[in-house]
């Protein structure tokens, strides 16, 4: 496969997801150290994961490390891609996702329907398209995020051509050569039974002592629909009351909803930053920042402190600088 110059990034969460994906397939890993504080990592780095794959399963088996985010269930951003638990939140998360880490690659939407999406990988204005295996691999983490959201029978087709969950090698291979892996069609179920509910991100340990309960119950709503914001006509729906109604209430109290949704944001956070090893981009990402930048204004704003700082004073264990990639599960 075709090297490629180191001009752009790849997200950590996705090369960790892959490395396990690998694995699963019975695949060698390469040997590579990344560090774990970072969202995004060398592009280069993703590429060596996709060329040891190529090298050892073909082509065919890139759809299928996707199932890699089956062994980081309940990390950080494994939790907020699958709490949405339907397929257009997952949609909408997974953009966000690729916003937040300014990725040069994006899904962009078609047609959606309540079990079928049409999907195409493209290249931001400027930048060239995506590598044809490299979409491939996309692909396949959405349909298993699908999967991780409670649906089921999740395939995926390219130009006809299946390319999840069971993929053959020939005519996968056509596709690659022909660059006709970009656009895909994907079909999926609903489960026979409900999936379990994903836990808020421990916003009841952390939640204002000195606010009411339903200021409370408002900002669990909030923590419940990260990463995303959530809109005050969809909060006063979830509470059973009118906007009007809920505003009066929080603003009693001196609260707006932004500024309880942003008080939300940085309490989570900085629960994560004590007591967990989550890197600090995704700490982040999964809290709902629009970036790493605005998490750290937020920080530096309200405690006087960048989050890596705080996180050096006040975290419970010290997170190792570098680790092994293929022994790193914080996604």
């Amino acid at each position: 496969m075709k090297a490629l110059a180191t001009a752009d990034f790849a997200s950590a969460a996705m090369v960790r997801a892959l490395v396990q994906g690998m694995t699963t397939l019975g695949l060698q890993p390469p040997e590579m150290v990344t560090h774990t504080a970072q969202a995004t990592v060398p592009l280069d780095l993703k590429r060596a994961v996709v060329q040891a794959a190529v090298a050892q399963g073909g082509v065919a088996c890139l759809p299928l490390l996707g199932r890699g985010v089956h062994a980081l269930a309940m990390e950080p951003t494994h939790l907020a891609l699958s709490a949405g638990q339907q397929a257009s939140a997952l949609f909408t998360r997974w953009q966000r996702l690729e916003r937040y880490i300014h990725s040069r690659h994006r899904v962009r939407m078609g047609a959606l329907t309540a079990q079928v999406a049409q999907m195409s990988h493209v290249a931001l204005e400027g930048n060239p398209p995506p590598m044809p295996v490299e979409s491939l691999v996309v692909c396949g983490v959405l349909c298993a995020l699908l999967e991780a959201n409670g649906l089921t029978n999740v395939r995926a087709v390219a130009s006809g051509i299946e390319l999840y969950p069971h993929p053959d090698t020939g005519k996968v291979s056509d596709l690659v050569s022909q660059g006709a892996t970009a656009h895909w069609v994907l079909d999926w179920q609903t489960a026979d039974r409900p999936s379990p509910s994903t836990p808020a991100l421990s916003w009841l340990q952390v939640a204002p002592p000195l606010w009411s309960a339903l200021a409370i119950d408002t900002g669990e709503c909030v923590a419940h629909h990260l990463p995303e914001p959530l809109r005050l006509d969809e909060a006063s729906v979830k509470l059973g009351l009118s906007s009007r109604s809920l505003q009066r209430v929080l603003s009693g109290e001196g609260l707006s909803f932004t500024a309880l949704q942003a008080e939300v944001r940085f309490r989570l956070a900085a629960w994560h930053l004590i007591q967990s090893r989550t890197p600090i981009a995704e700490t982040g990402f999964v809290c709902g920042y629009a970036d790493q930048a605005h998490m750290t204004r937020e920080f530096s704003r309200r405690v006087g402190l960048p989050p890596l700082r705080y996180r050096e004073l006040f975290e419970v264990s010290q997170p190792p600088h570098q680790s092994k990639l293929i022994a790193d599960t914080e996604v």
